[in-house]
């Protein structure tokens, strides 16, 4: 009786499921084991680092960013600076958290004692700043340094006025001699400045017999243009054996 009237038994609909995007719905025929987005410790404890090296990849936050770290946009711990990876707890800082720091040093420890000494970053040491040995008295004399000596010391040359430091003479051809101005230099030695070096060309006389460029000159445009191709016209005429052109 119970397997007739198993057949007109009322059967609960089979609901399906179907997800915002494709690539949510998940696979056909079963989910294949796939090798997983490579979470974990990618440097051990006590191993050097670069900054920008993975330490630890994760999906939420296992582990936290300590000294000379930097969590990413997916939760992936980053080395800050150069040095050896430390994993530890800080029960003054979060009582439950974790922590991934990096020290400078292979036998320093974290986390730090409180009220420690900031620890160096970038190689950098303690330098003791030179101090100035006292003068010491004697009988030798020094010969005085004149104007002319070769040999004058750099503290002498800045402590004259600047009338003392400069010499002017004249330089240049017979017809064309310039003001040169030369200066004291640390050493003994007197030189022209750069800058005067550099406009010398501008106050010779032959850079004052050339005229200056006026941009509507168009008479003068033209002239050029025509010495430019007559000379054109003359370098391909020698070019080609010596033969003249027609005119």
């Amino acid at each position: 009786m119970e397997s007739a009237l198993a057949s007109f038994r009322i059967s609960t609909p089979t609901v399906g499921k179907r997800y915002a995007s494709h690539q949510a719905q998940g696979r056909a025929n079963g989910a294949k084991d796939g090798p997983g987005k490579r979470l974990g410790a990618k440097k051990t404890a006590g191993e050097y680092v670069v900054p920008g090296n993975i330490i630890f990849k994760q999906r939420g936050t296992l582990w936290y960013p300590g000294d000379n770290c930097f969590m990413g946009r997916d939760h992936t711990v980053h080395a800050g600076a150069p040095g050896y990876v430390k994993y530890y707890q800080d029960p003054a800082r979060h009582p439950k958290r974790k922590f991934i720091g990096i020290v400078f040093e292979r036998n320093q420890t974290l986390p730090q004692p409180a009220n420690a000494v900031r620890r160096r970053k970038l190689g950098m040491l303690a330098y003791r700043m030179p101090q100035p040995s006292p003068p010491i008295a004697s009988d030798l004399t020094h010969p005085e340094t004149f104007q002319n000596d070769t040999a004058i010391p750099v503290t002498d040359v800045r402590q004259r006025s600047n009338e003392e430091r400069s010499v002017t003479l004249m330089r240049g051809k017979k017809g064309d001699q310039q003001e040169v101005t030369l200066r004291l230099r640390p050493g003994g030695f007197w030189r022209q400045a750069n800058w005067e070096i550099g406009r010398t060309a501008e106050r010779s006389k032959a850079a004052s017999m050339v005229k200056p460029f006026r941009p509507n000159d168009r008479f003068a445009a033209w002239r050029k243009s025509a010495l430019r191709k007559a000379r054109n016209v003359e370098r391909r005429a020698m070019g080609r054996g010596g033969k003249k052109v027609k005119k």
